[in-house]
């Protein structure tokens, strides 16, 4: 017998089928498909005689199965659909949506309402199910204006009970089915949307008069109703000051549980200062500007404090209006070391994407800044660490906050949310075919779609894809465009590669296939000034620019910040139908993603566990904007890769827990692979590094290691090694920032405390932690030997870097320090201090420092990346730098990563040691252009307004014809010259940045 989900699966394959353009190997039921329509009526008419949802499961589940029922089968355009585009059928799947707790949901679906086929008393359930403040295309209903001033504080809830009892009496009174369960829809969505609204429930989970929430409310700052993830938050005390570990799954509301956070605190007067830790850029970014409208127009500072590790931010304790900083972990640190005072000020920290503690890269810098926060701030004080994925929410609130916090994590996905599946290549049929799943087919095998895409011809006698050769390589690329391009017509579509030459590859093959089988992208001025703007920085024989300007985007960190946020700004418009991407899609932006295809889950460094892929997949299918995506991995690169991408499906459909979430620190101190892409090179202990020769002097010790073995050997453990080099230098600089503490009483026993502080202590082997615990005493004892000779130990903590770092800065000004930065030219300058700057060159380009330094007196002169990619060829041709081809793509990654972050470290501790303020002064302007590669302050000013491109800022400085105009001179020139700047520039000048200007 034919089961209701069943019919249902039937229902939505013909959906796909539609979307895909491509039959399935489903047969069709089509006569079932309005016996539903009972089923699912009555599970929402079962509902209202119904008070209790969390307690029966089995009805939550069938209205679920409802809410899925009528929003897909209007969307199916066939005849034999006599519903399609039955409007009365998506009120009710917006109804269902409304009552089982998914309001993102039930406006995805409400979205274009015409209303013209529904009933006046159905017009008003569409008005209750958004609050009654929904711009529909008819006239408000009395209902809805007395629900909209009701839930803003204005209106008292009795009178719109009066209101809605009248709709249910005249509904019976005419004895209209359909109206008489819309009236009673009616009443029983504004019962249920009452017991949770804002303004009745955040005065008492957060102890504040309900009088302080209204304004925010009336001015639409606030959604009328707390969604669950904001409720958990309030049963756990969260807005009433108590710190939290919160999970918070992708979609549920994070940007609005931060608002209520901030907005709790300060209408209890709990802070002064706020600090929201951002891991990287783009989310700082984006925390930023969405703080800017929740508090728009109000008595409060929301400050993006910059990456700089420079000195460029105010004593916050000492301002008048309360203040939010947003902030990275690199930056936090910095500013600790240098104002710590502000921390007494500071009343709540919130910790976003708190998972990066366990990023290899970056994780031993957040946790060191956790635990400095845990010794100079008291418990009392509020911190919530947020993540989407903590495998392990229990052993990390242990830690955190030294256990003085509650755990949010009851919060589970929507059902249907999901499509999961795998695209590959079938050499019988030479089609490629697609095979997907979702919750509807509970243990059904995957639904097929055999002729999902059809090879095509690229020669005369050349097809793709083409497996019949050995290396799979060009096959896969050419599968993973056609079967991206087949989930298009369905809307937006990232492709996830976990290499950088694979997103390059991948580029050209889109680029190739555009041409042979081209389709129509719609286009706009926006875009196209964004294409010949990067053109313009990186030049026209970019493959990074040829793939923008044929319209195929690549998101990655060898993009330009200024056109990145170009593109992140078109894509969430829904400008962008198509996005290669890196790791960066993983970082928590935030785009409407309809579909993700993942080309391989990686390998080595570069291989994605479950918390990655749980992450990644979280990039799809937006609540509020798309109701169901598709996560597709790519099969046929080999057996291993395609058996790493079934276990990730699985793991999916599984609904497997995020890994663990472990420590970085903790790591360092664990058995490592010496080449993580090759285990026959073995492994390291801590006991082959955790030696005094090593602590000493790591690099010399690396260099006595690698000069008697071969060059790949050489390559590997100078890589590995390194990297515990890092680490150590970065624990060196903690120990050295908390010297005081250290010192009020016995040395040895204060670091071991610290250590048992750490999250690192929870998750490491006994063995390991005495290694460590070994490690951080030693460093301890080279500290106490600088102090008796007499060194400024809070002055090298300023430094941000390791001890013998810090040494090397000091002897370099102790011996130059007469004869050094007297001049104000900035190519001197560099020359000057270039025996600090050097040290940024990696070791195996530490013979080419010239063509670095060279390099860098391009960069401060303002040249942009191609015309610094063109003086290097004309200058230093034979050099390409560890074998690579000569690219401009490389000029930028060595501006972003050497000029603008390694060498301003550098720079930032020889800063420390100068106390000359003449050439402090000298130093600080050099910083600033280092950081900005823009020589002119009228260019810096730009820049620092947000035209954040250097293409730009050159042109408009140049247009303005002043090259030292301060803040309200530029900011008066732009509002003057809109008119002349647009019809010169308008070209090259993207809506991104038209925003920012004016």
């Amino acid at each position: 017998m034919t089961t209701n989900n069943e019919v249902l699966r039937d229902i939505w394959v013909r959906l796909k089928e539609q979307e895909f353009a491509s039959s399935s190997d489903l047969s069709s039921n089509r006569e079932m498909w309005n016996k539903l329509l009972y089923y699912a009526l009555s599970s929402v008419t079962d509902y209202l005689c119904e008070d209790n949802l969390v307690a029966n499961q089995q009805l939550r589940s069938q209205l679920e199965f409802a809410a899925k029922f009528f929003e897909t089968l209007p969307q199916i355009d066939l005849d034999v659909n006599r519903l399609f585009g039955d409007e009365e059928l998506m009120l009710f799947s917006a109804t269902a949506y409304s009552f089982t707790g998914y309001p993102g949901a039930s406006a995805v679906v409400l979205k274009g309402l015409t209303g013209d086929k529904l009933s006046l008393t159905e017009r008003v359930l569409a008005e209750a199910i958004r609050y009654g403040d929904a711009n529909f295309p008819w006239e408000n209903s009395q209902i809805g204006l007395t629900t909209s001033l009701v839930f803003s504080g204005h209106e008292d809830i009795s009178i719109l009970y009066k209101q809605v009892d009248s709709l249910i009496e005249d509904a019976y009174r005419r004895d209209d089915d359909m109206d008489i369960i819309a009236a009673e829809c009616v009443k029983k969505i504004i019962r249920q949307c009452w017991e949770n609204a804002t303004i009745k429930l955040m005065p008492n989970f957060s102890d504040t008069d309900q009088q302080k929430w209204i304004s925010s409310l009336t001015a639409g700052k606030l959604h009328p109703v707390l969604w669950g993830a904001q409720q958990e938050l309030g049963k756990h005390n969260v807005f009433r000051g108590n710190s939290a570990v919160v999970q918070l799954p992708t979609g549920s509301g994070k940007t609005a549980s931060f608002s209520l956070i901030l907005r709790a605190g300060l209408y209890r007067d709990s802070f002064h200062v706020a600090v929201i830790v951002a891991p990287f850029k783009s989310i700082r970014d984006e925390i930023y500007r969405d703080l800017k409208l929740q508090f728009h127009d109000e008595e409060i500072d929301i400050n993006r404090i910059s990456t700089e590790l420079k000195v460029d931010f105010s004593n916050f304790s000492l301002t008048e209006r309360p203040a939010i900083i947003i902030v990275t972990p690199e930056k936090l640190l910095f500013m600790i070391r240098h104002n710590p005072n502000f921390l007494d000020e500071t009343g709540l920290f919130i910790f976003d994407e708190a998972h990066q503690l366990d990023n290899s890269e970056r994780g031993i810098t957040f946790e060191l800044l956790l635990s400095t926060i845990n010794f100079l701030v008291a418990d009392e004080i509020q911190k919530v660490f947020v993540s989407a994925v903590i495998g392990n929410p229990d052993e990390v609130s242990e830690w955190f906050n030294s256990g003085n916090n509650d755990i949010v994590s009851e919060l589970q996905p929507r059902k249907f949310e999901k499509v999961l599946g795998y695209s590959r290549w079938n050499n019988e049929t030479n089609h490629g075919e697609l095979l997907i799943w979702n919750k509807l087919q509970e243990t059904g095998p995957l639904v097929q779609f055999p002729y999902f895409f059809a090879p095509i011809k690229i020669r005369k006698n050349k097809t793709q894809p083409d497996f019949t050769i050995r290396n799979h390589t060009a096959g896969i690329r050419w599968a993973t465009a056609l079967t991206t391009r087949q989930f298009m017509r369905g809307g937006m579509v990232a492709v996830y590669a976990p290499r950088k030459d694979t997103i390059k590859g991948l580029a050209k093959v889109f680029l190739e296939l555009q041409k042979r089988s081209p389709i129509a992208i719609d286009d706009s001025e926006s875009i196209a000034a964004l294409c010949n703007l990067f053109e313009l920085n990186f030049g026209k024989d970019s493959v990074l620019v040829k793939a923008y300007q044929s319209r195929v985007f690549i998101h990655d960190g060898n993009i330009p910040d200024s056109i990145r946020g170009s593109l992140e700004f078109e894509a969430r418009k829904g400008n962008i139908p198509l996005l290669l991407c890196t790791n960066t899609l993983a970082q928590g932006v935030n785009l409407p993603i309809k579909t993700i295809i993942i080309t391989s889950v990686g390998n080595g460094e570069l291989e994605l566990n479950n918390r990655d892929t749980i992450n990644l997949a979280g990039r799809v299918g937006r609540a509020g904007v798309v109701n169901e995506g598709n996560i597709i991995f790519m099969q046929n690169i080999n057996p291993i890769s395609d058996r790493r991408s079934r276990t990730a499906l699985n793991n999916l459909v599984d609904e497997a827990p995020a890994n663990p979430l472990g420590s970085s620190l903790a790591s360092l101190f664990m058995r490592t692979a010496v080449d993580s892409y090759d285990n026959a090179t073995g492994y390291i202990q801590a006991s082959d590094w955790c030696t005094p020769e090593f602590l000493d002097d790591p690099l010399k010790w690396i260099s006595n290691l690698v000069k008697d073995v071969s060059p790949k050997q050489a390559k590997a453990y100078n890589h590995v090694f390194l990297e515990k080099a890092s680490g150590v230098w970065k624990i060196e600089n903690y120990l050295m920032s908390i010297w005081d503490v250290i010192q009020e009483g016995e040395q040895e026993a204060n670091i071991e405390k610290v250590i048992r502080k750490m999250f690192a202590s929870t998750c490491i082997q006994d063995d390991e932690f005495d290694l460590m615990v070994w490690t951080f005493k030693y460093l301890g004892e080279k500290i106490s030997s600088l102090a008796v000779d007499g060194y400024d130990i809070l002055v090298m903590s300023k430094m941000m870097v390791g001890i013998n770092e810090a040494l090397n800065v000091e002897n370099f000004v102790d011996s130059n320090g007469e004869s050094i930065i007297e001049s104000d030219d900035l190519e001197q300058l560099i020359i000057d201090i270039w025996p600090i700057l050097r040290t940024s060159v990696s070791v195996r380009n530490q013979s080419e420092e010239n063509l670095y330094r060279f390099l860098l007196i391009e960069w401060v002169k303002g040249k942009s990346y191609i015309e610094i990619f063109e003086s290097w060829k004309l200058e230093y041709p034979e050099v390409k730098l560890s074998n690579r081809n000569l690219e401009v793509e490389r000029v930028y990654i060595i501006c972003s990563q050497v000029f603008q972050f390694d060498m301003q470290l550098k720079l930032t501790a020889l800063m420390e040691a100068i106390t000359d303020p003449v050439k402090h002064a000298r130093l600080e302007k050099l910083q600033i252009v280092m950081k900005t590669g823009l020589p002119k302050k009228t260019e810096q000013v730009m820049y620092e307004v947000g035209i954040s491109d250097r293409i730009l800022t050159h042109l408009l400085c140049d247009e303005m014809g002043v090259d030292t105009a301060d803040r309200q001179e530029v900011l008066h020139w732009l509002r003057m010259n809109k008119e002349k700047i647009i019809e010169k520039f308008g070209n090259i000048i993207p809506e991104y940045f038209r925003n920012r200007m004016w």
